[in-house]
This record gives C-alpha cells, sequence and structure tokens, in this order.
C-alpha cells in the first residue's frame, strides 16, 4: 500500500519564481504535493495583493491540507514589497491575522510554520521597494540606522546630526513604519504563545552591525528569552529562502525525520566572520537556518545524515552586484574544499554546498573546482546566491529535501533544481548580470536572447549536468523586469525524448 501524499499549503513571500515555482521544486523531491495561491492573488512586482481574497483562499486550502506555511508579510500587507511601502493603521494589519486563529481552531493538529520579515534599511539612494522619498534620502537614512544604533547602545553618535539632514515628516514616516511592524512581530510571537502557529521565522533582511534592524532584532530576542519559546520563534538573517526552508520541514516532519547535519568548512575561524547584508557571524546563520529546517547539529560527519560545506566569506567579500569592483581571488582554497567533498562523497555522504564566499553570487574559482573534482552532479545541494541567510538556507532545504526523495522522478527533479542553482547563481548572477547591469536596463527582447545565450553557454560549461538538461527556448525572462533576478526553465533531456 503507498504512502498518501502530504499536502502543504504555501503563502508565498510574493510571486518570484525562487518563492514559488523554485518551491514547488523542493516540494516535488520530497514527495510533497504543494498548493500555491492563484496568479490573480500574487500581483507581479510588488503591487499589493487582495488580503480579503488571499484569507479566504488560505483557509480553504488549509481545511485539505497536512501543513500550511505562511508569509505573514504576503497575509497582513499584501507583499513583501507592501510592507515595506504600507501606511495602514496597525489594528487594521493586525486583524488579518485573525484567519490563522480560525484554521487553528478548525484543524487542531494542523502544521502552522509562519515567517515575518524585519524591515531593512537599504544602504544606496533609489526608491526601488521603499516610500519615493528613498531616491532623495536612502543613504541619508542608511546613516541615521547607524547612528541611531550607536546613540541606542551608549556610544558615541551623530544621531541628531543624522536626523537634520533629512525632512521631519520623513523621518516619522520611517519610523513609524518601523514601529508598525514590529508590533506585527510581537503580535506574531503571541500567536506562538497562543498556540496557534508552531514555529515562527522573524527574518532579518539586508542588515548591518550597527543599525536599526538590529537593535529591533535584540529587542525580539530579549522577549523571545523572556517568554522562554527560543525552541519555537527565531531572529535569523534571510528572507527569499524562508518559503523553501519551511515547506521542506513540513515535509521532513510529516515522515517523522529531523535530519542531523554536520558543517564541513576548511577555515572553521572563517565561520566567525560577518557576511554581507547580515548582523550575526556565519556560523550563528548556520545554526539559525538548521534549526529552522528542522534539522540537528552535529559534530562528526560520520553521524550526519547531510553535510552541509560551508565555504565561508572571502576577506574582503565580493559583491556582485557592485560590478565593476569585483577584485580577483585565488582558488586554492577552493580546490582544497572541493577535495574534501569528494572524499566526503566517495564514502557515500550526501552533500550540500553553501557558497557564502561573496554577496549576490557564486566564487567561480568553487565552481570550477567542483567541475573539476567531478562533483556537480553527485551534490545534495548548492547555492550561492544574494545573502548568506538565503544560501544556507536553500543549500539545506536542497539536501534535506534529497533525504526524501525515493523514485526516479524525485531524482530527475532534485537535479534539475541543484542544476538551475549552479546556471542561476553562478552563470548568471556571477557572469551574465554583468553584462545586463554595464547596460543599465534589463528591457529589450535583444539582451534577453543575449543572456539566454550565455546562458547556454554556462550550463554547458557545466560538464555532465549539461548532458542531462537543456534551457528551454523562450523561457529565458526577467520576472520583476529588473537585472537583479532571472527565470528560466530546464528541460530533461530525456523526459522531452520521451515525448516526442
Amino acid at each position: 500500500m503507498s504512502r498518501r501524499t502530504p499536502i502543504v499549503t504555501l503563502l508565498p513571500l510574493d510571486d518570484r519564481p525562487v518563492n514559488t515555482g523554485h518551491v514547488a521544486g523542493l516540494a516535488g523531491i520530497a514527495g510533497t504535493r504543494l498548493r500555491l495561491p492563484p496568479a490573480e492573488l500574487l500581483p507581479p512586482r510588488g503591487t499589493p495583493a487582495d488580503m480579503d481574497g488571499t484569507a479566504q483562499w488560505l483557509e480553504r486550502s488549509a481545511a485539505g491540507s497536512d501543513a500550511v506555511v505562511v508569509s505573514v508579510n504576503q497575509l497582513a500587507y499584501g507583499g513583501f514589497v507592501a510592507s515595506r511601502r504600507t501606511a495602514e493603521p496597525l489594528a487594521r494589519t493586525l486583524a488579518r491575522l485573525d484567519v490563522l486563529r480560525r484554521i487553528r481552531a478548525e484543524r487542531p493538529a494542523l502544521g502552522v510554520y509562519a515567517f515575518v520579515t524585519l524591515m531593512r534599511t537599504k544602504r544606496f539612494d533609489g526608491a526601488g521597494a521603499e516610500p519615493e522619498y528613498w531616491d532623495r534620502y536612502g543613504r541619508r537614512f542608511f546613516t541615521l540606522s547607524e547612528e541611531t544604533y550607536r546613540a541606542e547602545h551608549g556610544r558615541p553618535s551623530a544621531a541628531e546630526q543624522a536626523r537634520a539632514t533629512i525632512p521631519a515628516p520623513f523621518v516619522a514616516d520611517f519610523f513609524t513604519r518601523r514601529m508598525r511592524l514590529h508590533a506585527m512581530q510581537l503580535a506574531c510571537v503571541e500567536l506562538v504563545m497562543e498556540g496557534v502557529v508552531d514555529t515562527l521565522s522573524i527574518l532579518v533582511e539586508d542588515s548591518t552591525v550597527e543599525s536599526v534592524s538590529t537593535g529591533e532584532r535584540e529587542w525580539l530576542e530579549n522577549w523571545i528569552a523572556r517568554l522562554g519559546v527560543g525552541d519555537r520563534v527565531r531572529c535569523l538573517p534571510g528572507a527569499d529562502e524562508a518559503g523553501a526552508v519551511l515547506t521542506t520541514r513540513a515535509a521532513l516532519e510529516h515522515a517523522g525525520l529531523r535530519p542531523r547535519v554536520a558543517v564541513v568548512c576548511l577555515d572553521p575561524d572563517a565561520l566567525r566572520r560577518i557576511a554581507p547584508y547580515e548582523d550575526v557571524p556565519v556560523r550563528d546563520t548556520v545554526a539559525g537556518q538548521v534549526a529552522a529546517v528542522g534539522a540537528e547539529l552535529v559534530d562528526d560527519a560520520g553521524r550526519a545524515d547531510l553535510v552541509l560545506a560551508v565555504h565561508p566569506p572571502g576577506a574582503p567579500p565580493r559583491d556582485w552586484c557592485a560590478w565593476p569592483d569585483v577584485p580577483e581571488r585565488a582558488g586554492d582554497d577552493a580546490a582544497r574544499l572541493a577535495a574534501r567533498l569528494r572524499d566526503q562523497v566517495d564514502a557515500g555522504r550526501l552533500v550540500a554546498v553553501a557558497d557564502v564566499a561573496d554577496a549576490n553570487g557564486a566564487d567561480p574559482a568553487l565552481i570550477t573546482a567542483l567541475r573539476d573534482a567531478g562533483l556537480l552532479r553527485r551534490l545534495a545541494g548548492y547555492a550561492g546566491w544574494n545573502t548568506a541567510g538565503n544560501t544556507i538556507g536553500n543549500a539545506l532545504a536542497q539536501g534535506c529535501s534529497r533525504l526524501l526523495a525515493t523514485d526516479d522522478r524525485q531524482l530527475v527533479e532534485h537535479a534539475r533544481t541543484v542544476t538551475h542553482r549552479l546556471v542561476d547563481d553562478w552563470g548568471y548572477q556571477t557572469s551574465a548580470r554583468r553584462e545586463v547591469l554595464a547596460a543599465g536596463t534589463a528591457d529589450g527582447g535583444g539582451r534577453i536572447h543575449r543572456v539566454a545565450r550565455e546562458l547556454d553557454d554556462r550550463l554547458a560549461e557545466l560538464g555532465p549536468p549539461a548532458g542531462d538538461f537543456r534551457i528551454v527556448p523562450g523561457s529565458v525572462c526577467f520576472p520583476w523586469d529588473r537585472p537583479f533576478e532571472i527565470s528560466f526553465e530546464l528541460e530533461h533531456l530525456e523526459e522531452r525524448n520521451d515525448h516526442l
């Protein structure tokens, strides 16, 4: 008698492929069916969603699911970007959490996993996903954030001078938004205390060591400690990986599995470094993401179900979105890490690689070393994108999903997912995106065709994975019409031949 396929309902952070299609792929690897909202409830490019419709869909879908994973940003504000821009009164947004209380009352045994972000303070001028005044005052707000943190921690500070460089109404708006979001985060902690939510991840997006984000995280951690809910509520760096991590957690818990994860790093002291856009050492990010996915850290790789290889932040780290100021770095460490991982794989261990040497892209030296060692096709997971939290969480989700793969279909989906990350994180983010950034815009069919050709070339350079997959012609696009992220589909060649 076959085991029933578990169903997980996901209300994602937004409509971008990394938060939707990518998570669906991981669910497929784990033998889980994923329910996502219909497209009309996930408007593109950060447009606020129909929140009443979202709540109704979530309640209906939860009724037939084994677990639900919920982005509070999407539920309460209509999206990730909308949560940064909203001027709605706090009482109105808090009321939208009541659907979770109704779901819990109707399904007392249902797994409910929630995540909410702690808003960033972007370093640069340019509104983008921020309020319009960020176009002119973004850098000044970043300085105000740093100086405010110093003042609140009793250090020499120029907070008043920094505040004086920004019109007072904008300063008031900035802190009012943060106050409302902080109250929402506390309300989510209360949902855990009520037993409405099983686990809560509070995700600190794009922070620095001295920032108002760090101050707010510290306040939250004080309450978490006072309430004694540290086993169910965690503050950790990240955002875009949360849907993948918590969906994988739901699959693991349905299977009754709590994986043991051992960390391999050539230079353990390097795990004390703080990666760009984060405010805690990488070792803390690893511990937070391991806990979030429902796994257990162990010291001995021989006892582990999964080995997480961490390629730690370089000194100094590079940022592939800061092109052309990307310094070269020797590849000796990458080659030594690849040799060590080959030993682990040859010993029959599942190995997932978290490449956090650089921000916003993969270390080319590591990709070359892994390819030359014949490892790319043998990895249980790979990630090297955006921030360290994004990368570590996603590598863990891939590796833990692989633990649940039992048939050929799941194994093909796993190979597709790992290859997709290699092409995206290295082929696009480290390589092809530089051409897009140099051109200044991301639109235009000609540019898409050039990027598509370069991605084909990068896929071919990976070696053996290129013999299994091809990029579907016409599938390459910029989902939010910006160069930061790209979307494309990979087709398994044997599956394609079966349909010819």
